[in-house]
């Protein structure tokens, strides 16, 4: 079941009468213990409403592609309230994996969040009972565990457009939850 707090708010609507594809900058990814606030790279869009009826609230494409029928996709998540921990999470979605990716070639990628959180990222070539080619960032966050999948339809248009899951990392900034202090 996919948790239902998970909610992507968009931060900046371009102005000057703009309409489809190019709304939104960006956007905040929630969950009951921490946030995240994510960009679009040049070139690529994010989306609040075409992921939401499959749980996935904040999505990225292409521009002049759609959610639908882009090549290559992203999604941004905060896993499981079970996880706090990156490295419990990462081995947990592998051992999940396995049966449909086989082994991922682990950390092909590292570094830091615009504010500094440390990510690493996997790579899950396609196999014979899985088309897809997908990369995954995972981010540890104080208390939490954020995830960005990057997922393309074939190996051209995963090689063309993986850089951009970097890209969003670079724009990846931690949110501190805000508790109610006000007395009720």
């Amino acid at each position: 079941m996919k948790p239902p707090f998970i909610v992507c708010i968009l931060l900046s609507v371009i102005c000057g009468g703009s309409l489809g594809q190019e709304n939104y900058r960006g956007g905040i990814v929630y969950g009951p213990k921490a946030a995240f606030n994510i960009g679009a790279p040049k070139g690529w869009v994010l989306d609040n409403e075409s992921g939401a009826s499959q749980g996935l609230p904040c999505v990225l494409y292409p521009k002049g592609s759609s959610w639908s029928d882009a090549k290559t996709v992203m999604y941004a998540k905060i896993a499981s309230t079970q996880f706090e921990d990156v490295n419990a999470f990462v081995a947990t979605a592998i051992k999940d994996m396995m049966k449909k990716h086989g082994a991922p070639k682990e950390k092909i990628a590292s570094g830091k969040t615009k504010d500094g959180h440390d990510y690493f990222i996997n790579e899950y070539p396609a196999t014979r009972s899985y088309s897809q080619w997908e990369r995954v960032a995972y981010v540890q966050l104080p208390r939490a565990v954020a995830y960005i999948v990057l997922s393309s339809q074939d190996e051209a248009s995963y090689r063309k457009d993986a850089p951009a899951l970097q890209e969003v990392l670079k724009t990846l900034v931690y949110l501190e939850p805000k508790t109610d202090s006000k007395p009720h």
